[in-house]
């Protein structure tokens, strides 16, 4: 008696599983949706090559018609722990940490992976810990308050993420590196899509929109960190303040296709999966300055990025040769890929997330990136 009531109990525990599990799959059946074609399934939002990586797979995040059935995956009715937007989570960031946890082996997410690899977190931006920013004041450079969404007005995921893809920055191409699975055409690398990153055009709800990833997104709440600010003196960047028509993260003057060592530039993404080569050719600047560097700044994200080693400039700093981007496992699981990491901007192995720099500090090898000796006065 005691063998068959075992039995009965597991062949429920399985059956309960497998309607789980159904109900999940079916929240990304959007048969009716305009993001989606009849029949997709799980791998056709988590395998990067199951569409067409035009920015228009986004998972549960989008597509929504007045027949979805993807609003329970995040939402819940009538047994929500609080009030807060009927979230099955405690708050914001919980519910978002259902699928993006770092720390898990298959969870592919982003808080938590370089602790759960076993290293120290050196630069973050904190989840419902504070609602100051550093250089957030536009008038003085330093830090500044701001009414954010997450536990007591802190900073949390909705803040800079669109959870149902509204009003996003136009795709572009990134480093993030979710699929185990790579293409011999991507040069042995992890495959990468065009995507927004449901990255919201107002983070912050700040009252100007950036259509565009890059320094004007940053400077939504960074603004004290702009260039041209009377009385604050700042590492000149690219952004509205200084051109009309400011270099973006998806088109930056970048070091052209080898062979290396080079001085000819173009303009193309900073993400280093390029489909075009598998190097970091975004973060140096020969100098002088050609083609498409000339006359041009630095946006942010050359700096502030996930952690690597990202090349040298020659000797006299008139080319440039830049390391090669190696990432064969997501997540940090492989040490000797470069960058080991893609986990910007929730958190790196670095010094104020700079792309060059030690766990404590920021390092000469960072400026010399830009700035050869031979330029020194």
């Amino acid at each position: 008696m005691r063998g068959f009531r075992s039995t009965v109990v597991t062949a429920v525990a399985v059956f309960v599983f497998v309607l789980a599990s159904t109900s999940v799959a079916v929240a990304f059946d959007e048969t009716t949706s305009t993001a989606f074609a009849p029949g997709v399934g799980c791998s056709d939002c988590h395998y990067p090559n199951g569409t067409t990586g035009t920015g228009t797979r986004v998972g549960p995040h989008a597509g929504y018609t007045s027949t979805t059935r993807a609003c329970d995956i995040c939402h819940t009715l009538h047994d929500a722990p609080t009030s807060n937007k009927l979230l099955p989570g405690e708050t914001i960031s919980a519910t978002c940490m259902t699928c993006h946890d770092g720390t898990t082996t298959f969870g592919e997410g982003v808080y938590g992976a370089i602790q759960g690899r076993g290293l120290t977190v050196s630069g973050k931006h904190s989840i419902d810990t504070t609602s100051v920013v550093p250089g957030g004041s536009g008038s003085t450079g330093g830090s500044a308050t701001m009414s954010f969404d997450g536990v007591n007005g802190t900073l949390t995921c909705g803040d800079c993420h669109s959870p149902h893809g509204q009003q996003c920055v136009t795709p572009f191409l990134g480093e993030r590196q979710r699929s185990y699975r790579f293409l011999a055409e991507y040069h042995g690398l992890l495959t990468v899509q065009t995507q927004n990153r449901l990255l919201k055009q107002r983070p912050g709800n700040v009252a100007t929109a950036s259509a565009e990833y890059g320094s004007d997104w940053c400077l939504s709440c960074h603004a004290g960190r702009a260039s041209g600010i009377a009385g604050v003196h700042n590492h000149p960047v690219e952004s509205r303040m200084t051109t009309a028509a400011p270099y973006n993260y998806r088109a930056l003057g970048i070091i052209a296709v080898g062979p290396y060592p080079t001085s000819a530039t173009t303009i193309g993404p900073a993400g280093i999966n390029t489909r075009v080569s598998g190097f970091n050719r975004a973060y140096l600047m020969p100098y002088p300055r050609t083609g498409a560097q000339a006359g041009r700044l630095p946006i942010c994200q050359q700096c502030h990025e996930d952690a690597r080693y990202v090349g040298t400039l020659t000797t006299d700093g008139t080319g440039a040769l830049p390391s090669t981007a190696t990432v064969t496992w997501p997540d940090g699981r492989n040490a000797s890929n470069n960058p080991q990491f893609q986990n910007f901007p929730h958190e790196t192995t670095n010094y104020r997330m700079l792309v060059e720099a030690t766990s404590t500090t920021y390092t000469d090898d960072l400026c010399l990136n830009c700035h050869s000796l031979a330029q020194l006065p």
